[in-house]
């Protein structure tokens, strides 16, 4: 009996060290995997602000000629601020009105 008691103590004494190795690489492990998780979790998150953020920076690049000026689309190659739009907006109402009216007075007529 003293014999096995003593190689089991041994067998605990020397081994002890990969017992701890291993729960250690487990804990680890599991460490890992939740910041991991974390990690997706927060870069889906940038990336969704970022694509928010990049509709925004084209819609004020394109009204008012904010932005990089990286220009990924070379056709067709011309520049509009906000206020060149609003007046080709403004010049095609007055011109759908006129066109309405004018066609009022010829049925009144």
């Amino acid at each position: 009996m003293k014999g096995s008691t003593l190689l089991l103590a041994l067998i605990v004494l020397f081994t002890f060290p990969i017992w701890i190795g291993l729960l250690a690489g487990g804990f680890g492990l599991v460490i890992g995997i939740v910041g991991a998780i974390f990690g997706v979790l927060f870069g889906v998150i940038g990336a969704v602000f970022g694509a928010i953020g990049g509709i925004f920076e084209a819609i004020f690049s394109g009204l008012f000629g904010w932005g990089h000026g990286w220009n990924f689309i070379s056709f067709p190659h011309f520049h509009l601020n906000g206020f060149g739009v609003a007046a080709i907006i403004i010049i095609v109402a007055v011109l759908l009105n006129r066109k309405k009216s004018a066609k009022e007075k010829d049925l009144k007529e």
